[in-house]
């Protein structure tokens, strides 16, 4: 019953005065007009019936007094109102079209019936006659009878709008626009030619946009008032065809006729709609769909979906789609959602902004409640459960109990969280005397809303919560004054009522929504403690903050350490694998879980084993994989099980990632570089921008060009101030890129010694001038020596066994000076060295040289010569005479000889050779690997390490050439013992 009203208020009809029209209008409108139908007319149904014209026509006239177009109006209502007065004959339409062209317009045909009532009424200014004007008719195919026709009608729609009131005589008669010519600038006389042309061209350019811009104001209005009349004939083009999509799911075409059937816009507006072969719109305009909500708003629905809270804006907001008749006009906008359901946006509200805290408040509550819920949320972070915080559902509980269903706000614009907060005593008063039955204008709105409001796929109708604009009673009960201006209601569904709301209510309750650690806990969580968790990674550099992240599959999974880019080379590898006491039982117990079950078995139960393990108190600078594997051995009371586990195998055994502590690397300004778990790759990516940096402001400990011992005594380290880190620092010796010697300072002790005993070198060489220059010119035999091993370039060879000789006869197994004296001291040792190292090697270089010719002539097309070719770029490669240990240059022509022997013996036996070679091979590739793992991890090497290499040398002398014999004896069995032993180590 109210939809039908509202349809009798929006055709605007009249049933006293011309029930036929309201039939009309009705069933135009929806179609559907019951037989007892009770309706009263608006004063606009009214108005629209004194009118001699079609309900739409009439209902545009009206509204052309709201736009202030009348005239113009007037004009196309008449014409809608008559036969087309455009005549097409069949046997002269081409020429007809080509007359028509000069009166359409490419936006609109509505504009088209302006230009010829525009044009017809020049000719009759200019005072032609009447069979003048009846052949300047037929020159342009209009018919002169409808022209009359057309305005002795415009006359009386112009009368009755006048009698009426909706314009004055006049505005109701529309004048043929001036067509002002365009005026020459005012300066063109100053001008040359060029300037004139170009002045000429911007004076055009300014017309056209003065035209174009009065029009575009104009048509407008226009169309928006024929709008309310042809509204059921609007239409949206179909995104996969030519066809348009009109009300109440129909589809049309435009008309061939029309001045838009090419371009075909997104959005017109037809005057009617005609079915002959298919449904065409003639006379068509071009619309913005935002006309059609403005000027029929009983007419469109909307329908809302996607409810959700949106922190930018502060409110909760709904996504709208405005329809006409089913055809979609908006297809979204962003709503306010409060005004459409109220309790849903309420309920979205306190789920978004207060529970999920996606909020900018700065309310002390606020800023309490969150600051209490990231202390227990990092207390799940670090026992990796989610069993501590409460569930968003009890969060949800809690503000849901003490917020207020719809707030209230009074004239003074306080919020007040129920009615009778804002309500003075003789608002109270007034109430109870006799207004009992008269409910609150929020009431009624809250019952409205609850009716009609829509959430997903449901819809409202807004002109139900408006006022009502039908009513069988024609006098509506007055409200008291104290009730006009008591309270306004206020949906819970945005940040600025909310506020407004919070500082009414604390003043009487101030902590009424300050949440405690008993609502949020769910247990005490009392093994969660700084002991086992600490906030900081304690070393010799300092503490640096340690943070925990509870998101398997995260970069941050697990415990993260923030470390400055100084101190990043000094991290040792073996200590960051003991994480944190509260996360090293976990990781523990998946160690034990990889190992072979035969070995596992022995660590039942395993919780017991790492206690017990733990208590035998590892070293925390080790790694953890060996202690474990001895541990382990140490329990089974059998220390051969240590050779059953394979420990490299075991170490790279794949933990999950929260079992590596992350390592997060920051600059001086706190701005992140690099972050990983893995520390060798962030060493050899940042590690000589870390040394770099290290050094930063330390030139008070530093020199450049050092040529002698001025430099005091070297400390083997120095603390020093980095805002507010301690660093250590190491000082040693360094030769420069340019060849200079300089005094600088280093982030480890190692870097430091390599760097030193370089340095100490080159120092001493300036020292030792005279004896250096001798030793370039050359070793006794070096010119032979050279020629046989021809595969190094000669300069090469002499700058190798010039630093050879200098390493071992000035520093030798000595320990490096570190101040004057005994740097002198050092220098006297050298002195008396020189000579005897210097002969040595030259000795020892031409047995090498010699074994090497003797075996290179010997290769040819053996079995062997690609195996032993590469052993020989081992062996003697560029750089051999600096790598190779003093110890083992007596030995390299053995080494030599032994593969020559080996070439002879190999016919007599190649599958012993092989299988011979295939241990070797084994125990070779086992130091190449923990080698290439040590590079990896920037660890050093061991003594025995780097022995090994050489030991495996002795092997093959033994293996292929026992009679040249061994320092020692050797043998695989021997070499895999002690290997064992190394990793022990």
């Amino acid at each position: 019953m109210q939809n039908m009203k509202n349809q009798v208020r929006g055709s605007g009809m009249d049933a006293r005065s011309n029930p036929a029209n309201v039939s009309d209008g009705l069933q135009n409108s929806s179609g559907h007009i019951g037989a007892n139908t009770r309706y009263r007319l608006t004063k606009l149904g009214e108005q629209m019936a004194r009118l001699p014209i079609d309900p739409k026509i009439a209902r545009i006239l009206l509204a052309a007094k709201k736009h202030d177009c009348m005239a113009e109006i007037l004009v196309i209502a008449s014409a809608l109102s008559i036969q087309d007065p455009r005549e097409r004959p069949l046997e002269a339409r081409d020429a007809a079209s080509k007359a028509h062209e000069r009166f359409t317009d490419k936006q609109s045909d509505f504009l088209a019936y302006l230009n010829i009532w525009d044009s017809f009424q020049r000719e009759r200014d200019k005072g032609l006659s009447n069979k003048q004007l009846v052949q300047w008719c037929r020159q342009y195919f209009l018919s002169h009878l409808r022209m009359r026709e057309w305005r002795e009608l415009h006359h009386q729609l112009a009368q009755t709008a006048i009698e009426m009131g909706l314009t004055t005589k006049e505005a109701a008669f529309r004048q043929p626009p001036s067509q002002e010519q365009l005026r020459p600038s005012e300066s063109q006389g100053d001008q040359d030619l060029a300037a004139k042309l170009k002045q000429k061209q911007l004076d055009k350019k300014q017309h056209r946009a003065q035209i174009r811009a009065a029009k575009e104001a104009g048509y407008e209005q226009i169309h928006r008032a024929l709008l309310t009349g042809l509204i059921a004939n609007v239409g949206m083009k179909s995104p996969d065809g030519n066809d348009y999509t009109g009300a109440r799911g129909s589809r049309f075409h435009l008309f061939p006729a029309s001045a838009l059937f090419k371009a075909k816009p997104k959005w017109v507006m037809a005057a009617e709609l005609v079915e002959t072969t298919r449904l065409y719109a003639r006379d068509v305009a071009v619309i913005q769909p935002e006309w059609i909500e403005q000027e029929a708003p009983h007419l469109v629905r909307y329908h809302y979906f996607e409810p959700h809270w949106e922190q930018k804006r502060g409110e909760v907001v709904a996504s709208e789609r405005v329809t006409l008749y089913g055809l979609t006009v908006l297809p979204r906008r962003p709503v306010s959602y409060g005004k459409v359901a109220p309790e849903e946006a309420r309920e979205i509200f306190i789920r978004g902004a207060l529970v999920a805290q996606e909020s900018n408040l700065q309310t002390a509550f606020f800023v309490h409640n969150k600051k209490l819920i990231k202390e227990i949320t990092e207390l799940e972070h670090k026992s990796r459960k989610q069993d501590v915080l409460v569930d968003d559902e009890a969060l949800f509980a809690f503000y849901n109990e003490r917020l207020p269903e719809l707030v209230w706000k009074d004239a003074k614009g306080g919020v007040w969280g129920s009615e009778e907060g804002g309500q003075t005593q003789s608002d109270k008063t007034a109430d109870q005397n006799g207004q009992a039955n008269q409910r609150n204008a929020g009431s009624v709105a809250q019952a409205a809303h609850a009716d009609t409001k829509d959430t997903d796929n449901r819809e409202r109708d807004p002109s139900s919560h408006t006022r009502q604009n039908v009513s069988d009673d024609p006098k509506p009960k007055k409200q008291s004054a104290s009730q006009k201006g008591r309270l306004k209601p206020l949906p819970l569904a945005d940040i600025r009522t909310f506020e407004a709301w919070l500082k009414t209510a604390e003043r009487d309750n101030p902590r009424l929504l300050f949440l405690s650690r008993d609502d949020l806990m769910q247990h005490a969580a009392a093994h969660i403690t700084e002991e086992q968790f600490p906030k900081f990674w304690q070393t010799a550099d300092g503490k640096f903050k340690l943070s925990y992240r509870f998101e398997p599959h995260h970069p941050l999974d697990g415990v993260t350490m923030t470390v400055p880019l100084t101190v990043l080379n000094r991290l040792h590898a073996p200590s960051l694998e003991w994480l944190v006491p509260g996360m090293l039982r976990e990781k523990i117990q998946l160690l034990i879980k990889a190992l072979p079950k035969q070995i596992r078995r022995i660590c039942v139960p395993v919780p017991d084993f790492i206690i017990k393990f733990l208590e035998s108190n590892p070293d925390r600078q080790a790694a953890i994989i060996p202690q474990l594997a001895h541990f382990i051995a140490k329990s089974a009371g059998d220390m051969r099980i240590l050779e059953q586990i394979d420990q490299d195998a075991w170490t790279a055994q794949e933990l999950p990632e929260h079992c590596y502590l992350n390592l997060r690397i920051i600059d001086d300004g706190g701005q992140e570089l690099a972050g990983g778990r893995k520390l060798y790759e962030l060493q050899q990516q940042l590690g000589q921008a870390a040394a770099v940096t290290f050094r930063d402001n330390t030139q008070e400990f530093e020199r450049d060009n050092v040529t002698t011992w001025d430099i005091g005594t070297l400390p083997e380290s120095i603390k020093f101030a980095r805002g507010k880190q301690q660093l250590t620092g190491y000082l040693g010796l360094q030769k420069e890129k340019d060849g200079r010697i300089a005094l600088r300072l280093f982030d480890t002790s190692a870097a430091a010694a390599q760097a030193h005993r370089l340095g100490v070198i080159e120092l001493m060489k300036l020292q030792l001038k005279e004896q250096v220059k001798d030793l370039n010119k050359g070793i006794q035999g070096f010119t032979q020596a050279a020629m046989l091993l021809k595969h190094i370039n000669a300069d090469t060879l002499r700058d190798d066994l010039t630093q050879a000789v200098c390493d071992r006869a000035f520093i030798g197994e000595d320990e490096l000076p570190r101040n004057e004296k005994a740097f002198k001291e050092q220098i006297k040792r050298a002195r008396s060295r020189l000579p005897a190292v210097k002969e040595a090697l030259s000795r020892y270089l031409q047995e090498t040289a010699a074994a090497y010719a003797e075996l290179n002539g010997k290769l040819g097309k053996h079995p062997l010569t690609h195996l032993l070719r590469q052993r020989l770029q081992t062996l003697l490669a560029p750089g051999f005479a600096t790598r190779t240990p003093w110890a083992q240059w007596p030995r390299l022509p053995i080494y030599l000889k032994a593969m020559t022997l080996r070439l002879e013996k190999y016919s007599s036996n190649p599958a012993r050779d092989a299988a011979r070679e295939a241990d070797i091979q084994e125990l070779e590739q086992m130091w190449k690997d923990k080698v290439q793992s040590l590079l990896k991890q920037n660890q050093l090497f061991s003594n025995d390490l780097k022995m090994f290499k050489w030991q495996i040398e002795e092997l093959r002398v033994s293996l292929f050439a026992q009679e040249l014999k061994t320092p020692s004896s050797v043998s695989i069995k021997r070499l895999i013992k002690e290997w064992a032993t190394i990793l022990k180590n």
